[in-house]
């Protein structure tokens, strides 16, 4: 899994589609990502709703992989 973002958003690389997760990077430093910004796939799977138990798991793999870095990501 591959994690990529900017100060509003971060790009996730799951299972060979990406997904755009909304949020507010902060000084401290932390991503506070904005759970209901997860619905569809990046192009071009853009029409393909992201499941309930696909959600869960991005946000338990997001969590599993950065748990040990500086940025600390919170799913909100």
């Amino acid at each position: 899994m591959k994690i990529t973002g900017a100060r509003d958003h971060m790009i996730v690389e799951f299972d060979h589609r990406c997904v755009k997760i909304y949020g507010e990077l902060t000084t401290t430093p932390a991503f506070y990502a904005d759970l209901k910004s997860i619905g569809y796939w990046e192009p071009p799977f853009e029409r393909e709703l992201i499941s309930d138990v696909e959600k869960d798991e991005i946000v338990r793999r997001v969590l599993e992989q950065t748990e040990n870095e500086t940025l600390k990501i919170y799913f909100e």
